[in-house]
This record gives structure tokens, sequence and C-alpha cells, in this order.
């Protein structure tokens, strides 16, 4: 019985190497990833798990025009190692409103009150962009 694709040997190693690119196995980098934003003279950390996510924070990165990030404050460090707080429903826009800009230690004193229950540090930079 011939096993071959097209014949031949050729056509073996095509069968082989499409059935390895096929199996299923996790080669594809995590979708996730840990972001790292310095505002002013201090840093907040956020996680990223959307692919969207992870290109506007590219993009931002980059010096694209949608580089504030914006999002839900929530109660609990998650990844933001040195606050109580992280962020939710991550989002970068070009613009934001100034009720919820400031530092990071801004958000630290008033809690998920501060900025309407939204941050959005109109300083913020992407530091730091870490594969989850």
């Amino acid at each position: 019985m011939d096993m071959t694709v097209g014949g031949g040997k050729g056509g073996l190693v095509l069968a082989l190497l499409s059935a390895i690119a096929c199996s299923g196995s996790p080669t594809n980098p995590s979708a996730g990833a840990i972001v790292t934003f310095q505002v002013i003279d201090e840093s907040f950390r956020v996680r990223l798990t959307t692919p969207q996510q992870i290109d506007a924070a590219r993009q931002a990165q980059a010096g694209g025009a949608a580089n504030i990030p914006t999002g839900r404050i929530v109660a609990g460090t998650e990844v933001n190692t040195g606050w109580s707080w992280h962020l939710e429903d991550v989002r970068f826009a070009e613009v934001t409103i100034e009720l919820c800009q400031g530092r990071p230690s801004d958000v630290q004193r008033e809690g998920t009150n501060f900025g309407g229950g939204r941050y959005c540090p109109l300083s913020a930079v992407v530091v730091r962009i870490d594969p989850q």
C-alpha cells in the first residue's frame, strides 16, 4: 500500500511535515501578556488577555495615537504587585477625561472610587510587554 502523498519520498516528507504542523501541539505563544507602565516616577502592571489588547499595547509602545491605558479599577493585586488594586477591561484611548487621570499612588489612596471607578493615566508609557 503506497502511503505517500503525490508519490515518492518527497511526498512522504511533505505528508509527515503536514501531520506534525497540524498535530494540535501548542506551538503558538500564550494569548496573554503582562504590561508594565511608567507614570512619572511610579509604575503599575496590567494583565492583557486578548490579542486585540496586546496589539493595542504594542501600538502604544511604538508611539501610536491610542496610547492611554484605561481600565476599571478592581480591588486586589492580581499582577499589579506593590499596589492593592488592579485594572480590568483595559483598552487604549487617544483622549480621556481628566477625572480618571493621575498617578498609581492616587488610585492607591482613593481606592476603587478613584476617577469614578476608572483609571486612565494620561502620562503612562508602556515600558515593557512580557508574554504570559
